[in-house]
Parts: structure tokens; C-alpha cells; sequence
């Protein structure tokens, strides 16, 4: 067994939640993809259940990395089999592979020490952008080592599908026509213990025509359209046509990354930087550190014309310090974690959405503006278009339940970005 002597593993030795290992079945399906010759590679073998499908005899070698070494311990022995108790991401190897088999591991880049998601950005800079999850990085480097001829097949969540975070990802595999096919289980739980929903990914580097999406052909030029810049597969022509962008003006709430510290069902204080918060199902109140323009009000300010608020605060300044870890700045100590929203609209009526939404049962209210939190404030340009927004999202809502990411029993995250490219 061959090991690698550094630190980086120790960090990512704690992270249990993303040992997610691969259902037999679903290893099977897998395995099946697979060419029956020439060299294999796992990345992140876990205790090895998908080579639990895989005939060892058939390859040359057999490579797999993981960086816990009982999970090493536990996968099969066999002559061909050489185990690497290694960071898979970091490990320096030119050889390329016939076929590659991966489940990567599921972290989210906020999870990650500052120095592994520099090391990520750094060696990979499309992946540079956004909230991006550590199997992105898994992915991208399996496909610098799969050989021309090759296939790969990668179980992973079915949000990079259509995820902003991947658009480049995405844009990356399309101009390539790497993708030969996708099997989505949509809204179907395929991990028994994760909230997560993923898909099966073929990956091969020949020229193709089409990608297979559960066993439908799509022509890869319509996937490409320059329309088309949100999914890779549930697409909606939006040129030469009206969208929502062309009417209205979407606004995430407001993102104290403290809500128990600033929200609250009743004024604790009647003082004035207490204000009506519109919520997913309700209204609450907030305590609003700042002027009607946005700018932050200065600490001597907010201290003489809210006293309690204040001392309150004050209590509470550990806890709002440890925001973003520790390592941002903020204007002040007792502003939001982040600036969005923090103005409230000036027309006379607004729509508010909940993010999270049953698209079967699709909830909204119509009011005056109000600062807003758990929705989607849908400002129109002109306020006789309420009706017509509103019926844009309704029409919409299978497109939309394709193309959000997913929660438990159908319900989904919306997407400004989504609601957008919605077609009038």
C-alpha cells in the first residue's frame, strides 16, 4: 500500500458526512458501463462496494485512493489490486486510464479550510466561481487521466446538471461532447442515508452527435444553444422570446448568517431599528441595523436611539464574530453577514415566494414591500403585471421542478436565475 506523509488527510478524515457509499444496485449499473479490459481506475474507494461488480481478472490493474486506511483495509486483496492511501486530489500522476469508476466525496467549498479550497482553485480555475462542491474537483481531474478511448462512469449529485456554480463546469463538458449519458433519478433517493439526489454519468471523449438522458437522444446543438445557459439537459429556448427578466426584478432575502441573533416572532425591545420581516409562511420581526438607503448606521447612532437593542448585541458579539469563521471584515461588528436585500423596494405592491416551495402547491402573497427572509421578493416594473408574473411561475412549475435542486417529498429551491429565463 503506498501512502502519502503529509497533513492535508486530517481535515478531511473528519468529514463522515460525506461517506456516502454506493448502493449494490446501483454499483452494478455502473460497473456495467465499463469497458472489460485495459486498466481501472477508483479515486475514492470508500470500502470498495463498486468493485464489488467488477470481474478484477478482466483489467490489467486495478488502482484505488482513499485516505482513510480502514477503509483500505476493507476493500478486496487482490494481486492486481494496488491501494494508495493518498489525497487522490493532490497526488501527482501522468498515467491516463482505460475506465475510471467514482462516487466522489460530497463537501461543500464552504466546508473546506481556506488553503484546500486555494489548492482547488488554483489547480483548477473553472472551478474558480461560485459554491462549488469538492466532487467537481473529483470529476475535472478524473477526466484529465481517462484515456481518449476511454470510459468513466460517476455517481454524483444531480445538481451540476443545472447548479449556476457549474455553469462553466457544465459549458466545459459541452463544448467537448464528453457526456455519452445520464441517468437522473431526479427526485428518487438513491442513498438510503443522504438527503441527496443524483445521477449516473457516462463519460467518454469521442465525438458524438448526442448525449442519452434517461434513454432519450438529445442533439447536443440544441443543448448548446446560446439560449440555453442555465441546465444541460431540461432546456427552455428563451430566444427572440419575452422572460421574466424583461418585467420584473427578483431579490433574495435578507442574509444575517446570525437569524436566531436578529430575528425574532416578537419585538424584544420597542425601540426603532425594529422592523416587519416578511417570511416563507409568516411575518416576524428583525432588528435593522441601518438607514432606509442601506448604509449601515454608525455605532454611537444605533446606540442612543436603541439602548436595549444595543446591550442585547453586545451579548451577542462572540457569536456574530464567528460568522464566515472568523475571516471576513464586515463595516461594522452588528451588520449582516451579507448586503443583500438590506433596501427595501419602493413599488407600491410585491410579490413574495418562499425558496423553498411544493411546486404542486405553489404559495405566494401580494403586499407592500417589507424586508423578507426564507422568499423571494418579485418586484414588477410595472405593477399591472402581478397577475402575469404569477401565472408565468404557475405554467412553468414542471420546468422548474426539473430544474431546481431538490428536497425532501417533491419540494424544491428556487433559483432567481431560473425564474429569470422563464418564457412569458
Amino acid at each position: 500500500m503506498m501512502t502519502q506523509n503529509n497533513d492535508t488527510n486530517a481535515f478531511l478524515e473528519t468529514f463522515t458526512k460525506c461517506d456516502i457509499f454506493t448502493p449494490h444496485v446501483v454499483s452494478k449499473q455502473m460497473a456495467d458501463k465499463l469497458q472489460k479490459h485495459g486498466t481501472l481506475l477508483e479515486p475514492s474507494v470508500g470500502t470498495g462496494n463498486l468493485l464489488k461488480h467488477i470481474t478484477i481478472t478482466d483489467y490489467e490493474k486495478v488502482d484505488v485512493f482513499d485516505i482513510k486506511k480502514e477503509y483500505l483495509d476493507q476493500c478486496p486483496r487482490h494481486p492486481k489490486i494496488n491501494k494508495y492511501l493518498v489525497d487522490f486530489l493532490k497526488y501527482e500522476t501522468a498515467e491516463k486510464y482505460d475506465n475510471i469508476i467514482l462516487n466522489p466525496p460530497y463537501i461543500k467549498i464552504q466546508d473546506l479550510p481556506s488553503h484546500y479550497i486555494a489548492f482547488i482553485k488554483e489547480k483548477w480555475p473553472i472551478l474558480s466561481d461560485g459554491n462549488i462542491d469538492i466532487y467537481y474537483a473529483f470529476l475535472f481531474k478524473c477526466l484529465e487521466l481517462l484515456k481518449d478511448d476511454g470510459v468513466m462512469v460517476a455517481i454524483t449529485p444531480n445538481s451540476y446538471l443545472h447548479n449556476k456554480s457549474a455553469l462553466k463546469f457544465r459549458k466545459y463538458l459541452l463544448e467537448k461532447k464528453w457526456i455519452q449519458e445520464i441517468i437522473d433519478f431526479e427526485d428518487k433517493h438513491v442513498f438510503q442515508d443522504a438527503a441527496v439526489y443524483c445521477c449516473i454519468t457516462v463519460f467518454t471523449k469521442n465525438d458524438k452527435p448526442v448525449l442519452i438522458y434517461n434513454g432519450v437522444a438529445i442533439d447536443y446543438n440544441a443543448i448548446h444553444n446560446p439560449s440555453n445557459k442555465l441546465n444541460l439537459i431540461h432546456y427552455a429556448d428563451s430566444s427572440e422570446k419575452v422572460i421574466l427578466k424583461n418585467i420584473c426584478k427578483i431579490y433574495n432575502g435578507i442574509a444575517t448568517l446570525r437569524d436566531a441573533v436578529y430575528i425574532h416572532d416578537i419585538k424584544l425591545y420597542d425601540e426603532p431599528c425594529w422592523k416587519l420581516l416578511k417570511t416563507s409562511t409568516s411575518h416576524k420581526y428583525c432588528i435593522y441595523p441601518y438607514k432606509d438607503d442601506g448604509v449601515i448606521i454608525d455605532e454611537t447612532t444605533f446606540k442612543t436611539a436603541n439602548p436595549n437593542t444595543y446591550n442585547y448585541l453586545v451579548d451577542k458579539k462572540t457569536v456574530l464574530a464567528e460568522r464566515d469563521r472568523g475571516n471576513k471584515t464586515y463595516v461594522t461588528w452588528y451588520a449582516y453577514g451579507r448586503s443583500q436585500s438590506i433596501k427595501v423596494s419602493k413599488k407600491e405592491k410585491v410579490i413574495y415566494i418562499p425558496t423553498l416551495i411544493n411546486p404542486n402547491d405553489l404559495k405566494y402573497t401580494i403586499e407592500e414591500p417589507k424586508l423578507h427572509s426564507g422568499c423571494l421578493c418579485i418586484e414588477p416594473s410595472d405593477t399591472n403585471d402581478i397577475p402575469r408574473i404569477i401565472e408565468c411561475i404557475k405554467k412553468n412549475t414542471d420546468y422548474l421542478f426539473k430544474n431546481s435542486s431538490k428536497k425532501n417529498n417533491g419540494w424544491i429551491n428556487l433559483s432567481t436565475t431560473l425564474l429569470y429565463e422563464l418564457c412569458l
